[in-house]
């Protein structure tokens, strides 16, 4: 493995691929460059290393065209991060990579990319706004949980499954899109999302896992996908389902299978 050092900030080259091992700014930016010349030769930057930026007082991110891979921890914890420009040569997004940025307000994730890792974007608390491409096909667990702030989502529709607590305590949250294609939403998935107005679950879901829309007691509308086969305890936790004659339903497969109920105040009757 060789090594360099650009900018203030170091690099080094395994197997042809340039990572970016240590970051810095100046006044804040993090400016990081496209190339870097290791061994006499200008290579792309093609990494953000894992923890590169972790925990430093960067305000503003811009990473180069030729990134492809953002690690793990690459910006966690960076307290004063508001804006990151991801290009769309991005593939993947790493566990905790942008974790605990709290100041973090609007993420553009490009089209292109393919994976959004584990507690990615977790606890971004004043993250209002992210745009995720359908070309995602990996929800990770976690990926947007605690961020209180955000108020609408839209699944991506290449995303077979909302990975476990994947938007939960997202307290803000009042519009959830799950597309078809979407066959299982996970435990906790949607958990404490307590001013979800309504919970469309699609027909190709098959199973809605333990605590998925628990606490979600905002909602006025719920549609259960017409192809449940299993869900998990207390999915539907905080909600009173009743029958168009006023009686109240198990929360079961065989109960609320591709059935549509309305109401408020955490009661809501079939329609």
């Amino acid at each position: 493995m060789e090594t360099t050092e650009s900018e203030g900030m170091a690099f080094s080259l395994e197997d042809g691929a340039v990572t970016l091992v240590r970051g810095s700014s100046v006044d804040g930016v993090a400016d990081i460059p496209g190339t870097v010349t290791i061994g006499g030769e200008e290579l792309p930057v093609s990494c953000i290393g894992r923890g590169a930026f972790s925990g430093q007082p960067v305000t503003y991110a811009v990473i180069p065209e030729n990134v492809v891979y953002v690690a793990q921890e690459a910006f966690s914890d960076c307290l004063f991060l508001e804006a990151v420009s991801l290009p769309p040569g991005i593939r993947f997004v790493g566990r905790r990579a942008f974790y605990g940025c709290m100041s973090l307000r609007r993420a553009d994730i490009p089209g292109g990319t393919e994976c959004i890792g584990e507690e990615a974007f977790s606890d971004c608390m004043g993250l209002g706004s992210v745009s995720i491409p359908d070309s995602v096909d990996f929800l990770g667990d976690w990926a947007f949980s605690g961020c209180a702030s955000l108020r609408e989502v839209r699944v991506p529709a290449g995303a077979a499954r909302i990975g476990e607590g994947a938007f939960s305590d997202c307290a803000s949250l009042e519009r959830a899109e799950i597309p078809d294609g979407v066959e299982e939403i996970a435990d906790w998935a949607f958990f404490k999302c307590m001013n979800l107005r309504e919970i469309a679950i699609p027909d190709t879901v098959r199973r809605i896992g333990g605590g998925a829309f628990s606490d979600c007691a905002s909602a006025i509308r719920v549609h259960v996908s017409s192809g449940l086969e299993a869900m998990g305890g207390s999915a539907l936790f905080g909600l009173t389902l009743l029958d168009g004659e006023g009686g109240e339903l198990h929360h079961d497969p065989a109960s609320l299978r591709g059935r549509t109920f309305e109401g408020s105040a955490g009661v809501l009757r079939q329609v």
